[in-house]
């Protein structure tokens, strides 16, 4: 209802240069309340509540394309759905044998939509796309020193992880795999200045990179186990780095002895979660330390029910 008034009353302003003042003292709420969504600890209510929410942003930032700002919350908004959901529900089709997912597809039009905001974003701070996919490496990563700032660190991760998610959600596309160097100095130009980032995506990603790519294209699956350990010691709560660990290390390898181990942890870890959310009626300071991965640990709950599911077609065909 707040936002169905907040829409009405936008339209009710006639002069254009009004309607984008009004955007412009809005939107930081709007904003702020996208970045809070990390602390929805229900993938369920996430997957049903996300789509209409940024649907009600992009309509705000028609208002005002040049509202970086909130160009960068949807870069990040778009990305961050696609991860949590549709990826998530692809990865269970595939576990199950699916030979067409709708759900890869419609991840894949999900992350488009990041990765073309993102351009929009990069081209407003005078990165053209032809400069990403045309300039080489040394004077790419020359261009986003003098043309870029912390400011533009989540946009231009979230621009990346949106480019490096269809490129493994096609791998057929050989044209498309030749983009993976660019996606790779992309991070390692974010993760280098500000490592802490969003909760950790510079450890998802750089365990992810190791453990994806086959060895005969440099990828080193010992190395990714190596960096799946080091995140998970960093940072024990956020569930997604074990999870990352069974999904692209020790279920590519086959391994059922060590996804026995891990998934005994896992579980364990999983029940604490819960009893850290179950106990967060009283103000205590072990809710407020989890309660910004409550998402990401509801989407490592929802991807290891489909493993769980399917383990037995996983590890004996």
């Amino acid at each position: 209802m707040y936002y169905l008034i907040l829409f009405m009353s936008l339209g009710l302003i006639g002069c254009s240069s009004m309607q984008k003042m009004a955007v412009r003292n809005i939107s930081p709420l709007f904003i702020e309340g996208s970045n809070l969504l990390t602390s929805e600890r229900s993938w369920d209510l996430f997957r049903e509540s996300a789509p209409g929410n940024l649907k009600f942003l992009e309509t705000i930032y028609l208002q005002d394309k040049s509202n970086h700002e909130l160009l960068a919350t949807l870069v990040k908004g778009y990305a961050g759905y696609a991860y949590a959901v549709p990826e998530t529900l692809a990865m269970g089709d595939r576990l199950e044998g699916l030979e067409e997912s709708p759900n890869q597809k419609y991840a894949i039009a999900i992350y488009t939509k990041s990765m073309d905001y993102g351009l929009d974003y990069l081209q407003h701070k005078g990165i053209k796309r032809r400069d990403l996919l045309e300039t080489d490496e040394k004077a790419l990563l020359k261009l986003l020193n003098q043309k870029l700032n912390k400011k533009d660190h989540s946009a231009v991760l979230f621009t990346a992880q949106s480019w490096g998610s269809l490129i493994n959600l096609q791998q057929d596309n050989v044209a498309l795999v030749s983009h993976v160097p660019k996606v790779k100095l992309l991070f390692d130009w974010v993760c280098q200045k500000d490592p802490d980032i969003e909760n950790g995506v510079c450890e998802i990603f750089f365990a992810q990179y190791e453990a994806s790519r086959p060895r005969m294209l440099g990828g080193n699956p010992e190395k990714a186990k190596q960096l799946y350990g080091e995140a998970i010691r960093k940072r024990p709560r956020h569930l997604l780095m074990r999870l990352g660990l069974i999904q692209y290390s020790l279920l590519p390898a086959f391994d059922q002895e060590a996804y026995e181990k891990e998934a005994v942890l896992l579980r364990e870890e999983f029940a604490k979660w819960e009893d850290i959310n179950r106990d967060s009626l009283e103000d205590n300071s072990e809710y407020k330390a989890v309660e910004h991965l409550n998402l990401f640990n509801a989407i490592a709950r929802k991807r290891f029910e489909f493993i769980e599911k399917n383990k037995k077609r996983i590890f004996e065909g």
